[in-house]
């Protein structure tokens, strides 16, 4: 389901009223949903993504598309940067990796141990962006999975990091079109749709949307003029977060009349 669809469903199900797409591709500018006629709207909603591009375009290329099948002996994870160069490691990896196994190495960081005790080895891995190779079966099949660096650190179970967040990442200037939008619809009322992706957000924000939400931030949200309210949600979660113009509240991402 679109992203715009999920977003109205989520709407009108909190909110109990009708909600429309608004953008038909008729004319530009478009905000994307509306309660109310089009021409007196009472609610303008705008959609947008909290995605790290980057890191978006490499999983696409790389680790979405399954594992690589190469003639070497093992099964091989192999970690790669978000600005790593998919097609160069493809190019190079299956020479790499049987040097590896001829070598019998089975387990190497990219780290500064490596830099001082075999810097040619240092060099390839980094001219690569290869943070991490392992290999998980000596005798396998010759796959050799891709992956990313994973994000962690404190969790965040009080939500605090949100509102800061929320704010900044409106304010940003690649947001400007949304505060347009959102200006031009006339509406008294103009909330924007925030679906957080992995690695889309800072850690402290996607661990709390990931979480229990079984507490609600303590400080409002600095909003940037137009904008009056706002729902923050995770992509694969269930629950979201919301803020109508005085305080915080949760709402289903999931579930009937949203799920078909």
């Amino acid at each position: 389901m679109a992203g715009e669809e999920w977003a109205r469903r989520i709407v009108e199900k909190e909110l109990k009223r009708t909600v429309v797409i608004n953008d038909n591709g008729s004319a530009p500018g478009m905000y994307d949903l509306r309660i109310g006629p089009a021409d007196a709207p009472e609610l303008a909603i705008e959609c947008v993504g909290a995605v790290d591009p980057t890191f978006t375009e490499t999983w696409n290329v790389g680790p979405a598309r399954g594992p690589l099948e190469l003639s070497i002996t093992g099964d091989w994870t192999v970690v790669i940067a978000p600005k790593a160069r998919v097609k160069a490691i493809r190019q190079r990896i299956e020479q790499l990796l049987r040097e590896l196994e001829d070598r019998g190495i089975h387990n190497v960081h990219v780290d500064h141990w490596l830099k001082w005790n075999d810097t040619a080895l240092f060099d390839e891995l980094e001219s690569l962006n290869i943070t991490h190779a392992y290999c998980h079966s000596l005798q396998g099949m010759g796959k050799v999975h891709l992956g990313m660096p994973g994000i962690g650190g404190a969790v965040d179970e009080q939500g605090s990091a949100v509102p800061e967040w929320v704010g900044e990442f409106l304010c940003d200037s690649a947001r400007q079109d949304v505060l347009s939008k959102l200006q031009l619809s006339g509406a008294p009322n103009r909330h924007a749709f925030l679906i957080v992706t992995f690695a889309g957000a800072p850690w402290p924000v996607e661990s709390y949307l990931t979480g229990e939400l079984s507490h609600l931030p303590s400080q409002a949200p600095d909003l940037p003029p137009p904008v009056t309210g706002v729902w923050v949600v995770y992509g694969m979660s269930r629950r979201g977060l919301r803020w109508d113009g005085d305080a915080w509240q949760l709402f289903d991402a999931r579930g009937e009349g949203i799920d078909k």
